[in-house]
């Protein structure tokens, strides 16, 4: 019976940072749980990488041409290696940013008066990706039915000739999708919370941490 009410408040708790955020992370803070906080990063990263592999998989690579063995051709074993090391980047990209992300609005909030658990902040912040389970649901509809013509012609776009300013223009694009900013106001407020301070404290910390964490992506990507 507890266990299932453990997930039937584990459910209530996810729902909640959604409907009504405030008070979910106030209830989750009482008891703040690393391991429920674990196993919903495991879910986004467990989808995530399996979209990414798709994705990869849709777009063969040319094997470099060897001199009196002719034309290049494509390789579907080589293909499905690098897919496989991409969706293993994208699963470890979920919980590195989750820790490096938490580590740094720990380490930001600390000078401008903010007292609270980091264990407490690793846990809320667990919770306030949760609209990231939906993009990475809606980017594994989309694996399935993109065409490879489609995924060619997004890789190859150009956002600016130089290649850093085109790094940095591609990392804040990937971070700053629709669902991320929802997650960005709910990690607002779940600072404000663990921390105790003002709204402009906690925008500040957060802004600041997912500023490093761009030019973190552009010399060290974590799809």
């Amino acid at each position: 019976m507890n266990e299932r009410e453990n997930k039937s408040d584990f459910i209530k708790d996810i729902i909640g940072c959604l409907t009504s955020p405030r008070s979910s992370f106030k209830s989750i803070m009482e008891k703040p749980s690393l391991k429920k906080a674990t196993a919903l990063l495991l879910v986004i990263a467990i989808v995530a990488a399996w979209a990414t592999f798709n994705y990869r998989a849709k777009l063969p690579l040319q094997l470099p041409v060897i001199p009196g063995q002719g034309t290049p051709v494509a390789s579907l074993q080589f293909t499905q290696v690098i897919a496989i090391m991409s969706a293993l980047m994208a699963l470890i990209g979920i919980f590195g940013t989750w820790l490096i992300n938490s580590v740094l609005i720990h380490g930001i909030v600390r000078p401008l008066g903010g007292k609270g658990a980091f264990k407490s902040m690793l846990t809320l912040a667990g919770y306030t990706s949760v609209p990231l389970l939906l993009q990475h649901i809606l980017r594994l509809a989309d694996s399935f039915m993109v065409s490879q013509e489609a995924l060619e012609s997004a890789a190859t776009l150009q956002i600016s000739a130089d290649p850093l300013l085109n790094s940095i223009a591609a990392a804040a694009i990937d971070v700053f999708t629709v669902f991320r900013l929802w997650s960005i106001v709910l990690l607002i407020v779940a600072v404000r919370a663990n921390y105790t301070i003002s709204t402009v404290k906690s925008m500040v910390a957060v802004v600041l941490s997912y500023i490093l964490m761009v030019f973190f992506f552009v010399f060290l990507p974590l799809k």
